[in-house]
């Protein structure tokens, strides 16, 4: 069970940002919940076409366990940041300690979830189309313009009434773009031209501010509960009165269809098996090789979930409030979809079932209400009735994607991933540009995808998938590279692998999201390709963006690597043969050291007769990342990136007179953070340093200041091979340094 620490997490938001008025919990999910509640207007389908047939309540309800056990992830993830972004926002802050590589990870992670968005608000609104367009099958003519024209009274009703002050603004916006849609209803496919007055309507309502777009979200969620809840009940008593239909489930059955005739959702045809036959196979039936096929649809029942990690910055108390509105949302799904699905292979025959994948929950309503009050009029009106909720639920779908793209989006500005004019706000305080740059979005995908809702559902089950897959990964990074962080949250049961504690459920999502993907990838591998491109197109859009407004950084970091790399030299050429002198460098009389370090080296050449060639600087720094070696002459510039202590060493070398000597300065990073104390890990990193250019033979010096007789002891023991020399800075006496023993091999 996950349990509560009492600690406050760091918070990523920034002070000022948040929009006004705050969101309680009820209306964090009224506006998140709409788009994961039409999952059941669909996944059922969705599975049967895959092949899964009698199986699919299992794989439904398997997801919504599966989802159960990710929400405590989320949860604990968001806590942790207080900040939009979702998985941009985890990415990004795990993966902090690599600086730009951080921002460059989390950047494709953005892309991917900003597709997901966009792909959610277009796939939203064509199946809206289908579903509306369906209610006027009967018209022989004019189908396309009753469409358009019915399309317009919710638009208009829902802008009303949200803002009755602005109703001839919202009469002239949806009856212009009505009248655009019939004009260009000749040249665009009926989906195209149908969907129009809502998305305009949507962009309308989410430029007026928040509290206009959750009150449409809050009346579509409602309405759908009750429209729902009808249906269940009347599906219970059907079952009550007449018995389940079939009873399928263990071994399937094999239904005749007419070739092409086995419907989806959208009207696209699938053939028939051989013979004219479809399979509907059961649990002793189902081929192991569909499993991956079957997880990857059924994946597509959590759509939307992962809004809600998009919306903590708008929400009143967000600490208790994203908890409530995950386990609500969550618990209304698998109560509602779980019960549907149940309902739908309990209740419609097997030829139901293949005739109309896409309508099932249509046909249970149907079939439900005739054979409770036995007449077929009431069944056709609930039917109708159903259909229409369908098409509501899907323009609430299309404001969640709205509301989740805002989120990320503008937490990707401040990160300047995206043009920071962004941000700016109209002078009612909302984003506009923000909507705006969603609503061409949703156009330009449309176009992209040839307004195909098949091709474009795979799109978006494909990037939906990487979402969720991305997230536990981003998820484990947390854990590995921030476990020491105070969470007022935390994820379990947990084990531990790899020396990292990881919730029960994030082992279980990895696995079972891989092969979802895994079948996704190999069920539509034609579309997916199709989407690479895509996706490799964006992130050209993003890079460009970065070049854009980061370009002094660029230009800068580019700048100082290039002197680095000219003024630097390799770091083996100080593994010379000849005689060499290591002379570790901290910040305490560094001159004094310096010149300690040249006396000695002409000393004992005079004394030994073989001339010391070679001096080594050795200078632990944090303001390098990786060992970085310079020649240093007398004439010498001082190289870009020197920095604090390493830029009095640099002046000092170039002052001294050291002959025929060659001189270095190694600049090291500390081989460890631990123990925190600088001379321990100056001690650990000098003989790291020794070891691996094999400073053998040779005289190591190193000052003798604040340091400890069990420190000379234990330098001595380690640095094998080598003479160490204790120069004494103590009080800048002139005396030469006198060599001690040391260990040699």
């Amino acid at each position: 069970m996950p349990t509560v620490a009492a600690a406050s997490p760091p918070s990523d938001d920034a002070p000022g940002e948040h929009d006004a008025p705050r969101l309680s919990w009820r209306d964090g999910l009224f506006l998140v919940g709409p788009d994961p509640l039409t999952s059941p207007y669909y996944s059922s389908g969705a599975l049967i076409l895959a092949g899964v047939g009698y199986a699919t309540p299992a794989f439904q309800l398997g997801l919504y366990a599966l989802l159960f056990l990710l929400a405590p992830l989320y949860i604990e993830a968001v806590l942790l940041t207080l900040s939009n972004g979702g998985t941009y926002v985890m990415t990004r802050y795990a993966l902090s300690h690599l600086g730009k590589l951080a921002t460059v990870a989390a950047a494709v992670v953005g892309v991917v979830i900003s597709f997901s968005y966009v792909a959610t608000a277009i796939v939203s609104l064509l199946s809206y189309s289908d579903y509306l367009s369906s209610l006027f099958a009967s018209f022989e003519r004019g189908r396309t313009a009753v469409s358009i024209l019915a399309s317009a009274v919710p638009s208009f009703g829902f802008g009303a009434w949200v803002m009755p002050s602005a109703w001839r603004k919202v009469g002239l916006a949806v009856g212009g773009t009505s009248l655009l849609a019939l004009a260009l209803s000749t040249v665009f496919p009926t989906g195209v031209v149908v969907m129009m007055a809502p998305v305009v309507m949507l962009l309308l309502l989410n430029n007026a501010g928040l509290e206009e777009s959750v009150a449409v979200s809050r009346t579509i969620f409602l309405i759908n509960l009750a429209v729902m809840a009808v249906t269940i009940v009347a599906g219970v008593v059907y079952l009550a009165i007449h018995g389940p239909a079939a009873t399928h489930f263990w071994q399937g059955i094999e239904v005749p269809v007419a070739p092409g005739h086995v419907e989806g959702h959208g009207g696209g045809g699938h053939a028939g098996g051989a013979g004219g036959t479809f399979r509907l196979p059961g649990f002793a039936t189902l081929g192991a090789a569909l499993i991956p096929a079957a997880l990857g649809s059924s994946i597509l029942g959590a759509s939307g979930v992962e809004s809600v990690m998009n919306i903590p910055e708008e929400l009143a108390n967000p600490r208790r409030d994203v908890r409530r509105i995950y386990y609500w949302m969550l618990s209304i799904l698998l109560i509602i979809g779980g019960s549907l699905s149940l309902l739908v292979f309990t209740v419609l025959p097997p030829e139901k079932l293949v005739g109309s994948a896409g309508y099932l929950l249509a046909d249970l309503g149907a079939t439900s209400v005739t054979g409770v009050t036995g007449s077929e009029t009431a069944g056709h009106v609930w039917r109708i009735v159903i259909v229409a909720n369908a098409a509501l639920m899907l323009i609430g779908a299309t404001n969640t994607g709205f509301a989740g793209a805002r989120g990320l989006w503008v937490t990707m500005a401040r990160d300047e991933l995206l043009p920071r004019s962004l941000l700016a706000r109209a002078a009612n305080g909302v984003r506009t540009r923000i909507h705006w740059l969603m609503f061409a979005a949703i156009f330009a995908l449309c176009w992209q995808g040839s307004a195909n809702i098949e091709k474009l559902e795979r799109w978006y089950g494909a990037t939906f998938g990487l979402v969720m897959f991305s997230g536990i990964v981003a998820f484990i990074l947390l854990r590995k590279f921030k476990a020491d962080d105070r969470r007022v949250y935390e994820a379990g049961p947990n084990v531990t692998i790899g020396g990292v504690r990881l919730p029960v459920g994030a082992i279980i999502g990895l696995f079972v999201l891989t092969f979802a993907l895994l079948g996704l990838y190999i069920q539509y591998a034609e579309e997916i390709e199709d989407l690479k491109n895509l996706l490799v197109t964006v992130m050209a859009v993003v890079v460009l963006v970065l070049l854009g407004y980061n370009h002094r950084q660029i230009l800068r970091a580019g700048y100082q690597y290039f002197r680095r790399v000219v003024e630097s030299v390799e770091t083996t050429e100080i593994e010379s043969e000849d005689r060499t002198i290591v002379v570790a460098v901290g910040g305490v009389r560094i001159g004094d050291l310096l010149r300690k370090a040249v006396a000695l080296a002409k000393a004992q050449s005079q004394t030994t007769g073989i001339p010391y060639r070679q001096l080594v600087v050795f200078h632990m720094t944090d303001s390098v990342r990786q060992e970085v070696v310079y020649r240093v002459t007398r004439d010498a510039l001082r190289p870009s990136g020197i920095e604090g202590n390493a830029v009095r060493i640099f002046t000092e070398l170039t002052q001294l007179d050291p002959g025929d000597m060659k001189i270095y300065l190694a600049l090291v990073p500390p081989v460890t953070k631990e123990p925190r104390d600088t001379l321990r890990r100056a001690v650990e990193t000098l003989v790291d340093f020794h070891e691996r250019h094999g400073f053998r033979g040779h005289i190591v010096m190193f000052g003798d200041y604040g340091v400890g007789d069990d420190v000379k002891r234990e330098l001595a023991e380690r640095l094998e091979g080598s003479t160490l020399v204790w120069a004494p800075v103590e009080g800048g006496g002139g005396d030469l340094p006198q060599p001690v023993a040391t260990r040699r091999t």
